[in-house]
């Protein structure tokens, strides 16, 4: 299956590796020529509610033309359970209509451990969402970062979405500019929380800190970062999931407000907390506009009670990343695609 979904996505894209290697910024589907290929896109979560979110709106976009998802691969050392994060992505993939994507998982390890709590949390709230899935927990016979190697072996202009611990990326050991991460805070502060260890400072973003030498060495790999600096912009409101469950039409919009509705995620979104970190990572390699970008160079702090935290330092790797967004823009493209809408 992994084979005949390679082969069929590789002949029908558009190669932009100009693009994406001359450049230190993805290329957009919005500067695609009107009769040209989708590019060819990998996603790299660890399956949390808003990965999965994220997977629903790559879904529309897949099926409006404007990319060509040719992979998910999963980390098992975020928030999804090692086994409990593919069979989640399998079975969004199945009530998405798209079960002929392969997936893969790895990582099983990392320095740092996703709080037990939230891991628990939020498998019950998927456990309910995708009520009545079959999908297998089994690992995937080919690792996460072979997956990814083999894909942009085979299409190098395809780029990884990455929104959860970089332990695959920097496994996959990829040329500069192959990666968008959702990871780090550059200029505010960090989201440690719920149960991480007191020793660390709060510095840190959770992706980063799960897998702090991960994270540095991906670095090389990235053609963008969009840390909290620019998702703290676009929080999840009750307004707008209200809006999500009155205005949602499709199989996608459902999958969404059922996972920002569930009654153990609302108190949270209720107390200001979460954000859609992913999806807008996600928007930012689709769109232009949503989110702006600078400059700088950045390292990553691999020990002590700073480890994971982003830096902006002399001796970084310069690195495009974010640091604002418009959140009203965000919301409604994020809606009109999750309904099939151009």
């Amino acid at each position: 299956m992994v084979t005949s979904r390679i082969l069929t996505r590789v002949a029908s894209v558009l190669v932009l590796a100009t693009a994406l290697a001359s450049a230190p910024v993805a290329g957009h589907a919005d500067d695609a020529a009107p009769d040209s290929r989708p590019p060819a896109v990998i996603f790299d979560s660890d399956m949390d509610f808003d990965d999965a979110a994220t997977l629903a709106y790559l879904a529309q976009e897949d099926r409006l033309g404007r990319i060509d998802l040719r992979a998910v691969t999963v980390t098992n050392n975020g928030n999804g359970l090692p086994g409990r994060a593919i069979r989640h992505a399998r079975c969004l993939l199945e009530r998405l209509g798209l079960d002929d994507v392969p997936v893969a998982d790895g990582s099983s390890t990392a320095p740092n451990a996703f709080p037990a709590e939230l891991r628990q949390t939020f498998d019950r709230v998927f456990e309910d969402v995708l009520a009545g899935c079959t999908a297998s927990e089994a690992p995937s016979r080919i690792r996460a970062s072979e997956l990814i190697r083999w894909i942009v072996a085979l299409d190098p202009a395809a780029h990884v979405i990455a929104t959860g611990p970089l332990s695959n990326v920097a496994a996959a050991r990829l040329d500069p500019h192959r990666v968008t991460s959702m990871g780090g805070a550059v200029r505010v502060g960090g989201n440690l929380c719920c149960g991480t260890p007191p020793e660390f400072d709060g510095s840190q973003e959770f992706n980063y800190w799960i897998d702090p030498p991960a994270s540095r060495a991906a670095l090389r790999s990235l053609a963008r970062l969009v840390p909290l600096d620019a998702t703290n912009d676009v929080p999840i409101t009750p307004q707008f999931v209200q809006r999500l469950g009155a205005e949602g039409r499709t199989t996608a919009a459902g999958i969404v407000f059922g996972l920002v509705s569930h009654p153990e995620v609302a108190p949270l979104i209720d107390a200001g907390i979460m954000s859609w970190w992913d999806p807008l990572t996600a928007m930012s390699v689709i769109h232009r506009g949503i989110v702006s970008f600078e400059t700088g160079r950045l390292d990553v702090v691999t020990t002590g009670p700073q480890a994971g935290r982003t830096v902006l330092s002399p001796t970084g790797r310069t690195v495009v990343f974010a640091n604002a967004a418009n959140a009203a823009d965000f919301e409604q493209l994020f809606l009109t695609t999750l309904n099939g809408g151009r």
